[in-house]
């Protein structure tokens, strides 16, 4: 089951670089990724930054950001 609401969306990390993550959203593809600090995603979700690239969390839109990371199909529950 996913959490998704209208108040939440599905993003995924596209790759980190440096200690920025580029994320694929609803509105946003692998052309145009929003950039937000990867630090911030690891936080939320309780991952290292490493391990972020090509996970899928459900997020909160938050004008050109997101917050309130959850990882989907996390494994370690």
């Amino acid at each position: 089951m996913t959490d998704i609401t209208p108040e939440r969306v599905t993003v995924r990390v596209l790759l980190n670089i440096g200690d920025i993550a580029e994320l694929v959203t609803p509105d946003h593809d692998y052309r145009d990724p929003v950039r937000v600090p990867a630090a911030d995603i690891a936080r939320d979700a309780g991952l290292p930054t490493n391990e972020l690239p090509g996970r899928r969390f459900t997020a909160v839109p938050d004008g050109e950001a997101f917050r309130g990371y959850r990882l989907v199909d996390d494994p370690r529950l």
